[in-house]
């Protein structure tokens, strides 16, 4: 099973990102194929200058995935990931517990 990780990233990056390959590196190892931006999108590209290049690809990751796994409260750009999920169809689980996470408000636009 492919997992997209949606975890902030902005407030804190490199202990966010520390925590995503914590994360990816357990799905890995539990047998799912870890699909998590975090790791190699910064090697690539500049997410201060190149924002919307940076959301564009992750969200082709999410439509790439059999789940998506949320980690945290959602910031902006994980409520886009949570919602391009949801149109697709692809579960969106909290990552911590498994629970199926229900839509609370409209998704952003």
């Amino acid at each position: 099973m492919t997992i997209f990780v949606s975890h902030r990233v902005s407030n804190d990056p490199h202990e966010n990102m520390q925590r995503v390959k914590v994360i990816a590196r357990e799905l890995a190892l539990a047998g799912q194929l870890p699909l998590a931006p975090h790791i190699y999108l910064p090697q690539l590209i500049d997410e201060a200058t190149q924002r919307d290049l940076a959301l564009r690809l992750c969200l082709a990751l999410v439509a790439l995935c059999d789940e998506v796994q949320v980690y945290g409260e959602p910031s902006k750009g994980m409520r886009l990931e949570i919602a391009a999920a949801r149109r697709l169809g692809i579960p969106v689980v909290d990552g911590e517990t498994g629970e199926s996470l229900l839509p609370k408000e409209e998704p952003p636009r």
